[in-house]
Parts: C-alpha cells; sequence; structure tokens
C-alpha cells in the first residue's frame, strides 16, 4: 500500500486526472489521423503531447518527441525504455519554436493548454511545425477559432489596477453578459498559418444588461474534423481583456467591439474597445434566412468554385486575407474589389448589385456593405472547411 502511494504519477496519469475528457478528445483525434495513414511518421511536440507516446507509437513507424526541458527529457527517456519502445521513440532536446527535425514528418502533434490558444509562443510554435511536415502532411490541432464575450470583471484591487490583460483570479466570478462571438479564425491545416493581423469592429448583443469592464477570451480548438475542444470547459482560469473604460449596456441593445490584434505577438500587443450604440448607427439586421439571401451566397459559392476549378484558390485565399483588415477609409467590400482581378470583379460585382436590388424590393431594406462582405465571408469560410 505504502509503495503504491509513494510512487510518481506518469505525465500520462496526471493528464487523465486533470481533464480527462480532454485527453479523450486528443486520443480520439490522434486515431483518426493516424488511421488513415500508413506506417506514419510522427512528431510530439511539448510534454502534453509526449504523454501519448505510447499510443502513437502503436500506429506509427517512427516517433520523435521534440521537449526543451532537460529534466522532463530524463523522465521521458525512462518511460520509454520502461515500455520498450527505444527502438521505434527518439526524443531532441530543442526550442518547439524553432527545433528541425532529421527527416519531416506525416503527422506533427503539439498540446498548448492556454485558454486562448494564440496567445504568445503557442502560435509560433504551431506555425513553425508547418515546415516541419511532409506534403499532404497534418498539424493536430488543425484550426483554430477565436471567440470573445462581454464580460464584468474585477478591475481594481486592495488599489491595484487590474486593467491589463490578465488571468482570471482564483475564485473570482466573471460573469458574461452576452454570447460568444467570432473574430478570428486560424488555420494550420491548409498552409495558411497564423494570418495577418486583425483590425476589425464586432457587434455584439448582450443577452443580459449590466456593466461591461472586459472581455473574455476563448478559444474552439478542432484537432481534427469532428474532434473539437472548448478551451473554457477544459478547467483552466480565463484569459481577461480589460476595457479602458466600463460601459454599461442593456440587453438586446448592440454594443461595437474594435478588436486590433496581430497572431503570434502575444496580449501585450492586443487592443481591445467597446461602445455601447445609439439607435441612429445601429445597422439593421438581415433575416439569417430568406431566398434573396441563399441565392446570392448560392450564386458565390458557385463562382468560388469556378476560381479553384481553374487553380486560382490561392488567389483568392490572399484576397481574403488582405481585406480582413480595414484600409483607411474604405469598406472591407471596397478593398475586396479592389483586389479582385479584372476578370472576376465584373461577374463579382453583379452578383453584389443584384441582390442588393433584390434585397431592397424584398427585404425592404438596402445591406450595407459591411453586411455584404460579411455574407461574402461566409460563404468563403464554408467553402474552405468542406
Amino acid at each position: 500500500m505504502t509503495g503504491n502511494l509513494e510512487a510518481p504519477l506518469s505525465g500520462k496519469e496526471i493528464s487523465q486526472a486533470l481533464d480527462p475528457d480532454w485527453r479523450a478528445s486528443v486520443s480520439d483525434a490522434l486515431a483518426q489521423e493516424l488511421g488513415r495513414r500508413s506506417a506514419p511518421r510522427v512528431a510530439l511536440v511539448g510534454f502534453q503531447a509526449a504523454t501519448y507516446f505510447e499510443e502513437v507509437a502503436a500506429r506509427a513507424s517512427s516517433v520523435v518527441i521534440v521537449e526543451p526541458r532537460q529534466s522532463v527529457v530524463e523522465n521521458l527517456r525512462r518511460a520509454v525504455v520502461s515500455q520498450e519502445l527505444g527502438k521505434k521513440v527518439s526524443i531532441v532536446v530543442g526550442d518547439p519554436e524553432t527545433v528541425k527535425l532529421e527527416e519531416a514528418v506525416d503527422v506533427a502533434v503539439y498540446l498548448p493548454r492556454s485558454v486562448w490558444m494564440m496567445e504568445g509562443p503557442d502560435a509560433a510554435v504551431l506555425a513553425h511545425l508547418r515546415s516541419t511536415l511532409k506534403t499532404g502532411g497534418a498539424l493536430i490541432p488543425g484550426r483554430i477559432v477565436q471567440l470573445l464575450e462581454l464580460a464584468n470583471a474585477t478591475t481594481h484591487l486592495s488599489g491595484i489596477s487590474l486593467r491589463q490583460p490578465r488571468y482570471s483570479l482564483a475564485g473570482e466570478p466573471v460573469a458574461t453578459l452576452s454570447e460568444s462571438k467570432h473574430f478570428l479564425t486560424t488555420r494550420f491545416d491548409g498552409g495558411q498559418g497564423s494570418g495577418p493581423a486583425v483590425d476589425d469592429t464586432i457587434i455584439v448583443r448582450p443577452v443580459v444588461s449590466g456593466v461591461v469592464s472586459a472581455l473574455r477570451l476563448t478559444s474552439v480548438v478542432e484537432l481534427v474534423p469532428g474532434a473539437i475542444q472548448i478551451s473554457s470547459e477544459s478547467g483552466l482560469r480565463s484569459i481577461l481583456v480589460p476595457l479602458r473604460e466600463d460601459i454599461d449596456v442593456e440587453a438586446g441593445k448592440p454594443v461595437s467591439i474594435r478588436v486590433r490584434y496581430e497572431p503570434g505577438k502575444g496580449l501585450h500587443s492586443a487592443r481591445f474597445s467597446a461602445r455601447q450604440l445609439t439607435e441612429e448607427d445601429e445597422p439593421p439586421d438581415l433575416p439569417e434566412e430568406h431566398a434573396v439571401i441563399r441565392g446570392f451566397q448560392d450564386r458565390l459559392t458557385e463562382l468560388m468554385a469556378q476560381v479553384d476549378s481553374i487553380g486560382r484558390g490561392s488567389d483568392l485565399d490572399r484576397v481574403v486575407a488582405y481585406t480582413r483588415r480595414p484600409h483607411g477609409d474604405v469598406t472591407r467590400l471596397t478593398a475586396l474589389f479592389w483586389a479582385v482581378d479584372e476578370e472576376f470583379r465584373r461577374p463579382l460585382r453583379e452578383i453584389v448589385e443584384a441582390f442588393r436590388r433584390k434585397a431592397s424590393e424584398e427585404l425592404g431594406q438596402t445591406p450595407t456593405d459591411e453586411a455584404v462582405y460579411e455574407l461574402m465571408i461566409q460563404v468563403y469560410e464554408k467553402g474552405r472547411s468542406s
């Protein structure tokens, strides 16, 4: 009995005890990705990923573990030897942001545990690992969707200002006043990487009235298609970005959120601000389901398929990346027309103008540039995720 109590827990056992559902979803993702490959070579980067070496080794031709800390490496070596996997599993002592592998791998796995996945070095590690993959290789996770929520959080404690991006305090109640709102998607499964900086305005509608003092940031992590994790459900502390000033909000009344963030630079570079919109500057909502909107998006889907069929999909990706951030005083829709080649500018403009005419006739309103652009982005993201 005493011997069992004193025996150290393995990384796998610790991970399983702290968050069994999280570990199970990673195991499912590994089984799915490795199961569709023949004798893959796999890189497990960082301690969290390394705790899966046994199940990965059972499906892989070879496994390389990358870990920067020498003390952890020694523990991993003992674990590998104890499982008699020394011939299949090798260990490299190196920085995940810069490590160079002797051979490219079919699958690379990195499992950061931050509640906001693109904070600090995590983005740099994931971006670098794409360079370690063979052609057709896969990175786990493949896609990360960033969300924000209106929140009420502590801004002062014993005379100390807490208006800096931070983790929530132990036991700190954080009230959320809105549903989650998407503001950034980062793909690692299609060569896009962390992408350009975000400088955008997002409209959020509170579901309850109250005082908003901060934004809570959350990540939805797609390990592989069908295997999803939500960081706020992992038992870790929230990341909070306080606003410069508190604002009073009313349920159902829109709030404008300005987001300026450069992936990979960390929260110290992020800027978030908010203001309550008045009736005068509140944009009218388009109905979510209407034949006019479906018809517009169907025509865009056909045009996008045409672009991809002639090998111009990467050009479209660059246009979208360019237009996601505002350019001067022009709208993002105007910037899109600037960036599109002449052969597609005319048919695209015809589709947009026809949509506006029908919307005016049948919906009683002419969609703004921003509303049109958002509908177009929905088509693009759905196409790229399929």
